[in-house]
């Protein structure tokens, strides 16, 4: 016979994923029984909101979030995701208008000189994704850099490297990274 599990259990878990980062199927299972039981709570609609926002569910990420502020007007979690949603949402039509690589590049360069990393890492990775140039390379790692996502600075340093088609190119892609401090080690 199946233990029943009650909505403390069901929250005290739910606390203890969210604290270890865990934002999977079974963190929203868990979140999920807890707005069943309780359709009043908040944490739950908000760690909900951050788990279809992780999985690219904006619409539904904003409905959770919306119905955390109909639980709690005051909720500043609520109310900075909304923002950062909406920012974001921004940003990405700002970079729906460019289309050439030189307009993009030229956008980014400019987002970066006024401290807008994510908008300038948009931009560069669109010019990249149109065309990998060791330019589009660079000006993304070093978006990624200034906003700490070195895991990323790595991986476009390894995918770089990995289509280079002679050692000189190779020597090149070396240089213009360490020359910009971008290197990985």
């Amino acid at each position: 016979m199946k233990r029943s599990i009650n909505l403390q259990q069901l929250i005290a878990k739910a606390g203890e994923m969210a604290v270890a980062n865990e934002w999977g199927e079974r963190a929203y299972n868990i979140n999920a029984a807890i707005l069943k039981r309780d359709q009043n709570n908040c944490a739950a609609c908000t760690r909900l909101a951050k788990y279809y926002r992780l999985n690219d569910n904006i619409e539904e990420a904003k409905q959770m979030y919306l119905k955390a502020l109909d639980i709690d007007p005051e909720n500043r979690g609520a109310i900075n995701n909304l923002n950062d949603i909406e920012k974001d949402n921004e940003e990405n039509e700002e970079v729906d208008n460019y289309s050439s690589i030189g307009d993009l590049l030229k956008a980014g360069q400019k987002s970066m000189t006024k401290g807008k990393y994510r908008l300038a890492s948009k931009l560069f990775l669109k010019a990249y994704n149109i065309e990998s140039t060791l330019t589009a390379a660079v000006s993304l790692a070093g978006a990624y850099k200034k906003m700490d996502k070195t895991e990323l600075v790595e991986k476009l340093y390894r995918d770089t490297l990995d289509s280079a088609q002679s050692d000189a190119e190779i020597l090149n892609i070396n240089k213009i990274f360490t020359l910009n401090g971008l290197k990985m080690v």
